[in-house]
């Protein structure tokens, strides 16, 4: 997994980034962190006056055909009135391109600064918009894939690369050993029925910039891919459910919302509790494999884990 991986992430300096910023005959002025995500690195970089935002896929991520798709994917969105911040392209009319640095090359693109910003907590009129849109994204992901002939991926959803290497630890508390057993035999099948497409998978309070309430733009589209957008809907409501703002209430009024656009089918509706305790499997595993997760850490785990289990979604 590259987001656990972070020798497989881009090292910034003042001439690694001038050299990419070569490949668009621009000048780099300054640059700095725009996150601390576990992902993809990205920069906000300065051009005299200008400011963009630089993104540095890590090794062994992706092909340069799926990057092709993702960036394909976004303009598509962009260009039916959904707000993604415009790619710049390259002086040889790129839309990313391939640096040497280091001895190792990195794929990187560049795109406009966008308006707004990160949210500190979920409102309700955040929310709304974000239901609206992440409807219209998988109208429109749905349709794009079938157009595009593009293959469905996953059929289940499982997190055995992870705990598996997290259980070879023979140091590992028991405490943490029965969550993760647990997690490794959890599975959920996703049934051919399920309308698929292409779409973000990590749409959250962390990969959106508003202002005034609404979302003035969508970020981060690096775990785009082709599989039930019901998962990415489920992604999505654990976010809702657990991060600041969120709240029970707040999913069916987001599904409310949602299904103002895109209507759910009973397939779906009756497989997305079992994808948001997944999701909730997964961000728990991912903490743990980073370590300082403590007894408490894991009591508040587990008591989301029982909350999801009896939790009624309001359609």
């Amino acid at each position: 997994m590259n987001k656990l991986s972070p020798q497989n992430l881009f090292v910034p300096s003042q001439k690694s980034v001038r050299t990419i910023l070569a490949c668009y005959d621009l000048p780099l002025t300054r640059f700095e962190h725009a996150s601390s995500g576990i992902e993809n690195l990205t920069l906000l970089v300065w051009s005299q006056r200008k400011k963009y935002v630089l993104r540095v896929y890590p090794q062994k991520k992706k092909s340069d055909a799926d990057i092709l798709l993702e960036l394909d994917f976004m303009s598509h969105l962009r260009n039916n009135g959904l707000p993604l911040p415009a790619i710049i392209s390259s002086s040889d009319n790129q839309p990313f391109v391939v640096c040497e640095v280091g001895n190792q090359k990195w794929q990187s693109v560049l795109m406009e600064h966008a308006q707004g910003a990160h949210p500190q907590a979920y409102t309700p009129a955040v929310l709304d918009h974000m239901a609206t849109l992440q409807a219209r994204m998988h109208t429109l992901g749905e349709q794009y894939a079938k157009t595009q002939n593009v293959a469905s991926g996953r059929s289940a959803l499982r997190e055995t690369p992870v705990t598996d290497e997290l259980l070879k630890n023979i140091a590992l508390e028991s405490y943490l050993r029965d969550f993760l057993q647990r997690v490794n035999t959890f599975v959920v099948e996703l049934d051919d029925s399920l309308p698929k497409g292409l779409s973000h998978f990590d749409f959250d309070i962390d990969n959106v910039l508003t202002k005034n309430d609404r979302v003035t733009a969508i970020l981060d589209f690096g775990d785009m891919e082709c599989m039930p957008l019901i998962v990415c809907l489920g992604y999505t409501l654990w976010d809702v459910l657990f991060e600041k703002g969120g709240e029970p209430a707040l999913v069916a009024r987001y599904l409310q919302k949602y299904q103002g656009v895109r209507q759910l089918n009973t397939s779906e509706k009756e497989v997305l509790r079992e994808i948001i305790l997944f999701r909730h499997y997964v961000i728990t595993t991912v903490q743990i494999h980073f370590g300082n997760f403590s007894q408490n850490d894991l009591d508040k785990a587990l008591q989301q884990e029982q909350y999801l289990r009896n939790f009624e979604l309001r359609f």
